[in-house]
């Protein structure tokens, strides 16, 4: 309980979700919490709830898409706080559509979000996490380790911060600096979350959940307590990342024929 006991942790898209659940369970264990987000209601709202628990904790309105943002998130975390020991890129917005219907700004903006935020805020923190020897962790999902339909852009996105963090273990992990990616699953969801549709109207999540989001949490935080690279959630989640890497044509065609005669797992777990 005391390992992350004073430690500063940075979370983006903190104010609900798994982002704020991970920033609750960390505070549990005496973590010192700088969250960020863009609505600054919700945000102030999750920041009082982390006080109220007698944690240490501030937030910071921002877009982590816009270098500037994700640059002064970082800037006010060490000037309030004096260092960054975690960076927990986990901000992100969902789409639904097949990518022919997809308007160029949503694929534009999920882009931003889900990709460009993690890089800004990443380049931001490092300085800082060399110092510290701290950890970097990328939030992804079971579609960043393969593609599903109607999820294209969304899957781009996931998959690239694999990349992402295998580059930045090569150069940053000799140094002494943790990188890691959990690929969660549909997760449980906040009753005001919303996804993007095919034309950036906002539609309600149309998943059953895999796993809660303290689940996911409690997850992602085992992955740095024991400076792991990776954590895959859930049963499917595995099976999925094991047949991939087994072979990923057969996984295509199994997708393939799954949504196309809709059985019941492909409406579960796709």
């Amino acid at each position: 309980m005391d390992r992350f006991k004073d430690k500063v942790v940075l979370v983006s898209g903190g104010s609900r979700g798994v982002g704020f659940a991970t920033a609750r369970e960390l505070a549990q264990q005496g973590a010192r919490i700088a969250i960020t987000a863009r609505g600054k209601d919700r945000l102030e709202d999750a920041k009082n709830k982390l006080l109220e628990m007698g944690a240490e904790a501030i937030c910071i309105v921002g877009d982590v898409g816009k270098w500037q943002d994700a640059e002064r998130m970082v800037r006010e975390s060490v000037d309030q706080f004096g260092r960054i020991d975690i960076l927990i890129n986990n901000a992100g917005v969902s789409m639904r559509g097949r990518f022919a219907d997809l308007s160029p700004e949503v694929c534009a903006q999920v882009a931003q979000t889900n990709l460009m935020g993690s890089i800004y805020l990443s380049r931001a923190a490092v300085p800082h996490l060399l110092e510290t020897r701290g950890s970097m962790v990328f939030v992804s999902s079971i579609a960043g380790i393969f593609g599903v339909p109607g999820a294209s852009i969304y899957c781009a996105t996931k998959k690239a911060l694999t990349g992402l963090a295998e580059s930045l273990r090569t150069e940053l992990l000799p140094q002494g600096v943790h990188i890691g990616v959990a690929y969660l699953g549909f997760t449980e969801h906040d009753p005001e979350k919303r996804i993007m549709a095919e034309d950036g109207s906002l539609v309600l999540p149309d998943r059953p959940a895999h796993h809660t989001q303290s689940f996911a949490a409690r997850r992602i935080i085992r992955m740095i307590a024991k400076r792991k690279r990776m954590a895959v959630l859930t049963k499917a989640g595995v099976l999925g990342y094991l047949a991939y890497r087994s072979s990923p044509a057969l996984l295509e065609r199994a997708i393939i024929k799954a949504e196309s005669s809709q059985i019941g797992i492909y409406k579960r777990f796709s």
